[in-house]
């Protein structure tokens, strides 16, 4: 079996070869990426730190692939395989269009509404132009299947040091553990009051060559993680 060369960056999609540790065009250490899941990929998300999330392909540790398979396969239409990765968006969609094609099914078949009037002129344009999203869906439907069948559908993950800490690691002392967890827990909390009382700047970072937006505060960039060069 021939060995690819080349691999693209989970974030900016950069083409480069299969043994690079870094991106060299946003700056991303793929190492940090064993330490992802796709439960802090949700909470970034529904905080609306999109810039910490990257959307892979692997699927991380804690999405299980057959029960992936199965929710696409039995309830696809709905969109509920994008719901239980945390991709609202595509399910609300998926989910919207495919109720609303279904209620036009019910009212077409059971002639619940005059023909005329789901068929024919303006209304009947009107309703099949509606129908699209729907089409839509269920081609995302299908896609879906295959996408996770052959690694190719994508979920949004972020660095989760607690779960690491606390389910990977069995060589790890369990207080030990707990420890790390509480200092990481407080860490967030004191950079989120932090962050409440600071402004934001722009700054330039040297690793990844993009100007950053920054609480007033923060030492790191928000792309690549490493530190921020004075």
């Amino acid at each position: 079996m021939k060995q690819k060369k080349y691999k693209k960056c989970p974030r900016c999609g950069k083409k480069m070869l299969v043994g690079e540790a870094r991106c060299e065009s946003c700056g991303l250490i793929f190492e940090r990426l064993n330490k992802s899941t796709n439960r802090a990929g949700k909470i970034a998300l529904s905080k609306g730190e999109r810039n910490k999330v990257v959307y892979v392909s692997n699927l991380p540790s804690d999405v299980n692939k057959v029960k992936l398979l199965l929710f696409a396969i039995f309830f696809g239409l709905f969109g509920v395989q994008y719901a239980y990765v945390g991709r609202k968006k595509m399910f609300a969609f998926c989910f919207f269009s495919f109720f609303y094609l279904f209620v036009y099914t019910i009212l077409f078949y059971f002639a619940l509404v005059p023909q005329q009037i789901l068929t024919g002129g303006y209304t009947g344009l009107i309703f099949e132009l509606l129908n699209l999203p729907g089409g839509v869906a269920v081609i995302f439907w299908i896609v879906s299947i295959f996408q996770i069948i052959f690694n190719k559908f994508k979920v949004p993950v972020s660095i989760d040091e607690e779960y690491f800490v606390d389910t990977k690691d069995d060589n790890i002392d369990k207080e030990v553990a707990q420890n790390i967890i509480k200092e990481v827990k407080l860490s967030r909390q004191n950079t989120n009051l932090t962050n409440k009382n600071s402004k934001k700047r722009k700054v330039f970072c040297a690793n990844c060559g993009e100007y950053v937006k920054i609480m007033e505060d923060d030492t790191v960039c928000p792309n690549c993680d490493e530190p921020l060069k004075k």
